[in-house]
């Protein structure tokens, strides 16, 4: 087993680009406690708390590996849910949620390509 907060140091090893992207990642979901008031605002912040908690214990067992994609498969769920809302929200709280569903949206597709690669590519060799 790793200690998961040995995930940041891993983290850090990794292209600058990576870096600045989960960082990134983690403010615009940290952002919408600035909107606490709204309930879609909740769900996302305890979304990604729940993911965060995932990503660890994916760490914990497989380290720094592309199965830590997974930890984001709330997402795959919440996403469409926060794009059907945007129709009735007119404030600056659509502007976050745009910003948080492309977002979450480019991110997503690292993790699905991530995960195809860790359970098809990675089988193979």
């Amino acid at each position: 087993m790793n200690n998961p907060l040995h995930f940041f140091v891993e983290l850090l090893k990794q292209p600058l680009w990576v870096v600045t992207w989960v960082a990134f990642m983690g403010l615009v979901n940290m952002m919408s406690l600035l909107f606490w008031q709204d309930r879609l605002a909740k769900i996302i912040a305890v979304t990604f708390m729940i993911s965060a908690g995932l990503m660890m214990s994916l760490y914990s067992v497989f380290g720094f590996q592309k199965i830590l994609g997974l930890g984001h498969i709330l997402w795959l769920a919440l996403l469409p849910y926060v794009l059907i809302q945007l129709k009735t929200i007119h404030s600056k709280f659509k502007i976050y949620l745009l910003v948080w569903a492309f977002t979450t949206s480019v991110s997503l597709a690292f993790d699905i390509t991530d995960v195809y690669f860790y359970f098809c590519v990675g089988a193979v060799q």
